[in-house]
């Protein structure tokens, strides 16, 4: 009887102990008492974001040209204002309506005035009496230079007879003449405009600032 009691008793202990150190965890490596380990108390979260129209009608500034998003191009208040397109409208690379030959002097002209300024103050000899004639030279240089890679460009890009491979339509669709830069005739032309204003405009600035002595910064 005493027997039975006393296995009852130590069978009541074993699951008493059991069940204390069933929550604990032994840390492996680690000697010391067991922690428990306690059930998670963080909630997940979650929400939905509902859009609602409005009822004010939006203005899209920047929008696809025409409304055709398969133009490629796009309008905004900046290349879509009267104000940029009568300046892009007048640049000689747009004025389709005037002859190439005219156009390439235009565009020569400017570059060559504009051209011997830097080589004069920023040149090797900037420090001594033949600044002047230097840069002058070194500009005409550049001109010489560029108008071959232009020479080069037509070559690569155009052949004799081919027709323009501007478009012939507007981004409104009205019918337009072909831009005859972009042939190989035209192109030739612009180059050769480009070289004789080029040339030119170094002569006339070369004229202006040491011939006839203009008091300007860049002498």
């Amino acid at each position: 009887m005493a027997t039975g009691a006393s296995t009852m008793a130590s069978q009541l202990k074993s699951n008493f102990a059991s069940s204390l150190t069933r929550g604990l965890v032994t840390p492996k490596g680690i000697s010391g008492t067991p922690f428990r380990v306690l059930p998670s108390s963080r909630r997940t979260s979650s929400f939905t974001v509902n859009a609602v129209k409005s009822d004010k009608p939006t203005f899209q500034v920047v929008q696809p040209i025409n409304g055709d998003p398969f133009i490629g191009s796009l309008e905004t208040p900046v290349t879509s204002s009267p104000l940029i397109a009568w300046y892009l409208s007048n640049l000689p690379a747009y004025r389709t309506a005037v002859n190439p030959l005219l156009r390439g002097v235009e565009v020569g002209l400017a570059h060559g005035l504009l051209l011997v300024g830097p080589f004069v103050k920023t040149g090797p000899l900037r420090n001594t009496a033949y600044a002047g004639q230097a840069g002058s030279l070194a500009a005409g240089g550049l001109v010489v230079i560029l108008s071959l890679c232009l020479t080069i460009y037509g070559i690569s890009s155009f052949k004799e007879g081919e027709p323009s491979t501007a478009p012939a339509l507007t981004l409104t669709g009205r019918k337009k003449q072909p831009d005859q830069l972009q042939t190989a005739d035209g192109w030739a032309k612009f180059t050769g405009g480009f070289f004789f204003g080029g040339i030119s405009g170094v002569v006339w600035a070369y004229f202006l600032l040491y011939v006839i002595d203009l008091p300007y910064f860049v002498k």
